[in-house]
C-alpha cells in the first residue's frame, strides 16, 4: 500500500466501492427471493415511484383526506392600462354631455357652452360665463343631449349669476325619455396627484387628461367656529378656457367636477368639486339621496 501513489490509491477505491456496491446488490436480490409477498411489493413500489418523480421533475403530491378533492389553483393578477381606463371612462360619460343652445338648433350652429346631466329629472349642470353672456339668463333655451333636442328654462333663485355654476331643467320629459344621469362616488375632496379626464371642447365632444396639482381652500367665517371648505382644483397641465362647462371624471368614471373660469387668469380654467355642486342641489341631505339614487348606474 505504501507503495501506492495518489492516482492508484483513488483507483483502488473507486474499485472497492464497486465490488461492494455489486456485492450488497446480489444480497439484497437473494434475501427479497426468500422475502414475504408484501415486502417485495412495497419495494417494488418504492422503486418504481423514485425512478418516476427523477425522470417527470414532478413533487411530492399534498396528502387528502378521504373524500376530498386538491384542486391547484394559479392566481394571476392583472393590471389595467391606464389608457383603457381613460377610453371607458370617456365612453361611459360621453352621452351624459350636453350642449346649450341660445336659440333653436337650427338657427344656431355652435353651442353657447356645454354641460351635464346632473339627476335623472332633467336638471342640467353648465358654467355661467358663457350662458348668461352680458348677464341676463334667457327664458328658456335648446340643449342636445345624444343628439336628442330638448326645451330648457334656468332654475330659479340664480338670477344674480354669482354661484360658480349655473343649473337648467329640462321644462318637458316624455315618459319615455330615460336621462342618464352621471355616476358619483364619493363626495369627500379629491386626492393630488389623482388623474382626471375632461370631456369639453367647445362643443363637448372634446378630451382632455390632467392631473389633481393643488386644492384652494375658503373659510366660512360667518359661523361661530369658521368652517374651510373647497371652492376650486388646479391641474397640470392647466385647463384650456374652450373646456369651461365641461364634466371632469376619474379613472372610475364618476364625476369629480365642473370645469369653471379661473378668475385669477382669464386663460386657464379651475375644476370646481362635485361637493359643492351637490350643496347646491339640494343641501347634504339630498345630495346624499341623488349619490345613492346614482351610485349603482
Amino acid at each position: 500500500m505504501e507503495e501506492l501513489n495518489n492516482h492508484q490509491m483513488i483507483l483502488l477505491t473507486m474499485f472497492v466501492s464497486f465490488v461492494v456496491s455489486i456485492a450488497t446488490g446480489i444480497i439484497t436480490v437473494a434475501m427479497l427471493q426468500v422475502a414475504p409477498q408484501t415486502l417485495t411489493q412495497t419495494v417494488s413500489r418504492v422503486v418504481e415511484h423514485t425512478i418516476e418523480r427523477v425522470v417527470t421533475g414532478t413533487t411530492t403530491p399534498e396528502r387528502s383526506t378521504p373524500g376530498s378533492t386538491i384542486t391547484n389553483v394559479t392566481k394571476e393578477t392583472v393590471y389595467a392600462k391606464e389608457d383603457d381606463l381613460v377610453i371607458a371612462a370617456v365612453e361611459k360619460n360621453q352621452p351624459r354631455v350636453v350642449q346649450i343652445y341660445g336659440g333653436s338648433i337650427a338657427s344656431s350652429t355652435v353651442p353657447l357652452t356645454i354641460g351635464f346631466v346632473v339627476s335623472r329629472d332633467g336638471l342640467i349642470a353648465t358654467e355661467p360665463k358663457s350662458l348668461l353672456g352680458e348677464g341676463v339668463a334667457k327664458e328658456s333655451y335648446t340643449i342636445t343631449i345624444a343628439g336628442k333636442s330638448y326645451g330648457a328654462a334656468p332654475v330659479p333663485g340664480q338670477e344674480s349669476g354669482n354661484l360658480p355654476v349655473y343649473f337648467l331643467k329640462i321644462a318637458k320629459l316624455a315618459a319615455s325619455d330615460t336621462l342618464d344621469s352621471v355616476t358619483y362616488g364619493r363626495t369627500e375632496d379629491p386626492k393630488l396627484a389623482q388623474t382626471v379626464v375632461v370631456l369639453g371642447g367647445s362643443d363637448g365632444t372634446g378630451v382632455f387628461k390632467t392631473t389633481l396639482s393643488r386644492l384652494r381652500y375658503s373659510k366660512n367665517n360667518s359661523t361661530t367656529t369658521p368652517i374651510q371648505y373647497l371652492v376650486g382644483i388646479e391641474t397640470l397641465p392647466r385647463i384650456p378656457e374652450q373646456n369651461a362647462g365641461g364634466l371632469v371624471v376619474n379613472l372610475d368614471g364618476q364625476v369629480v367636477g365642473i370645469v369653471i373660469p379661473d378668475s385669477t387668469d382669464s386663460t386657464k380654467s379651475l375644476i370646481y368639486p362635485i361637493s359643492r355642486i351637490l350643496e347646491f342641489v339640494g343641501a347634504k341631505n339630498q345630495a346624499k339621496s341623488i349619490v345613492g339614487e346614482n351610485s349603482s348606474a
